[in-house]
Formats: structure tokens, sequence, C-alpha cells
């Protein structure tokens, strides 16, 4: 084989079709996120009611838009990372800086997935009443979370040794399996997503509150569900990674990434938004009866809605849930 024979293809400098969808996507879910977080911001502010499920989305929001987008422009940029052909039209020094970037995108995803978990707990601890069971679930949810989160760094970071041989194509290196590691990761994140929802469910069934707002409370939590569905598919299409060609093979399933991560935020902040669009809708008609998201403080209590109010567990002061 001659020399010429062995050096890679002639890259084709410009967006890959495969990037160009990516990009498109991530760009369109992270404004959609975007547009979420402010809005709840917006119906904080009108509450003055700021929590930390506010400010754990907030940082979600953040790695998200300057970790992960930002990783996704930067590899996909043909000057750049020049994401999307197969492996064999790179050269070495390509290579190198497109698997330094792969690295920071998967690794700046984990914080931000599980501070839009955090954000649910924070939410679920601001509106339910904090019995014992309820509190120990809480820690435990968290434990798994945070947990999950730093396996997930950590096992993507030292996914080789030595490290340094994740981006330097050339060095001999021990790696873990990586597709399998990435689906167990993601089967966790759907685990701790469904037991979640499925509090949530509980919790809600058990307010003293007519059958129509349970429903109605249920539903809204429940469109939680489309991120699961997400995290599923996003698992399918890992599994199809071939790692000897990842430059390839790694674009849908990093769409599914951005979609899945985007769409925690999205669902994390619905609830307010609901909240937001009934007052909007309802402002001047002094008839109009919903569930209200926001607690609002009256006299040293807290409702949720409107209706009787049922004493709950304190929480910065006495409190009760409206009923």
């Amino acid at each position: 084989m001659s020399t010429a024979d062995e050096l890679p293809a002639l890259h084709p400098y410009a967006v890959s079709p495969g990037a160009s969808v990516h990009i498109i996507i991530a760009c369109i879910f992270t404004l959609l996120a975007t547009i979420c977080v402010v809005l709840r911001f917006v119906q904080r502010r009108r509450s003055r009611e700021f929590w930390w499920d506010d400010w754990a989305i907030l940082g979600s929001l953040i790695f998200a838009f300057g970790g992960v987008l930002l990783c996704t422009l930067l590899i996909s940029a043909p000057s750049i990372g020049a994401a999307g052909y197969h492996i064999n039209t790179y050269t070495v020094d390509q290579l190198n800086t497109y698997f330094k970037l792969m690295l920071a995108a998967n690794v700046l995803y984990n914080p931000s997935i599980a501070l839009s978990k955090a954000s649910i707990l924070f939410f679920y601890r601001r509106i339910f009443s904090v019995d014992g069971q309820f509190l120990m679930f809480m820690r435990i949810m968290g434990f798994f979370v945070i947990g999950n989160c730093l396996a997930a760094m950590l096992g993507l970071i030292f996914s080789s040794n030595p490290v340094e041989a994740q981006w330097n194509v050339g060095m001999p290196a021990t790696t873990i399996n990586g597709p399998a590691f990435w689906a167990v990761m993601a089967v966790v994140n759907i685990v701790l997503e469904m037991a979640m929802l499925a509090i949530a469910q509980i919790k809600v069934w058990k307010l003293q509150l007519s059958p129509r707002k349970k429903f109605l409370i249920s539903g809204v939590l429940l469109l939680g569900a489309f991120t699961i569905i997400a995290s599923i598919l996003r698992i399918v299409y890992l599994l199809t990674v071939d790692v000897s060609d990842m430059t390839y093979t790694i674009t849908t399933p990093g769409i599914w990434t951005n979609v899945e991560m985007n769409l925690s935020i999205i669902c994390a902040c619905l609830p307010m938004l609901y909240n937001l669009f009934r007052r909007t809708r309802g402002k001047g008609n002094t008839t109009a009866r919903s569930t209200d998201w926001t607690p609002r403080h009256q006299g040293g209590v807290v409702t949720i809605g409107s209706g009787p109010s049922k004493l709950m567990a304190p929480f910065k002061s006495s409190q009760y849930l409206d009923s």
C-alpha cells in the first residue's frame, strides 16, 4: 500500500447533513427551554416567591446553553470539530479536536440533567405536605441524583487510562465499553425520572381536592413522561454507536441527548407555565377558579389554588395546603 493510500481522504470542509440537523434541533429545543425558564421567572416575580427549584432550573439551563449547545456548535463547525463524517476522512489533529469537544459536551450534559431533577424535587418539597416518608424519599432521591451525576461525569472523564488517550488518538490505552456505560447511566436516569413521576402521582391523589382538580394536576405532572420517552429513544440510538466510526454514528444519539436534556427543563417548568397561562387567561374574571401552583403567603399560611385549607408541616412558617 502506498503512502498516499494510507492518508485519510480529503475531508469536506462543510457542515455535514447530520450535523446540520443536530444544530437546528439543538437550537430549537434550547430556545424553547430558555423561553420556559424566562416565563417561569416572570411568574415567580409576580408572586415574589423565588426558591431553590427556580435557581436549580436556571443552573440546568446554563449548562444546557453555555455548555452542551456551545460544544455542539463548535463540534459541528467545519474548521473546528467538523462532525458528521466517517472517521477515515479526518486527520489526526482533527480527530483530537473532535474528541476533546465530544468529551466536554458529554460531561456537561450530566449536571444539566441532575439540576433539572433537583428542581423537580425542590418543587415537590415546595407544594406537597412533608411527612416523614416523603422527606425520606426526597433525601434518597437527592442522594441518587447527585451520585448518578458524579458517577457519570467521572466515568466519562476516566473511561480511558491514561485519560489523555480520550482525545489523543495515537496514544495506547485501555478503555471501558463506552456504549454500554452510556446505556447504563441512561437507564439509571430513566429509573429516577419514573420514581419521581410516580411519587408525584401518589401525592396528588392523596390531596383533599375535587376529582377534576386531581386529574388536572396529575395531567400536568404526567407531561414529564415526554422526557422519559426521549431518554428511551436516546438509549436505543446509543446502542447503535460504532466506536470505530464514532464521528459518523454518534450524530443521532447526540440529537436525542439534546432533546432529552432540554425537555427535562421544559417539563420542570410546565406547572408554573400553566399557572401563568391561567392567570393571564382569567385576568379580570373574578369567578375563575383553578389550581394555582404558586404558594401564596396570606397571613402566615400558604395556599395552592382556592378553597378550604389543610394543615401541613411547617415550611418557613405555619402553612396550609389548599384543598
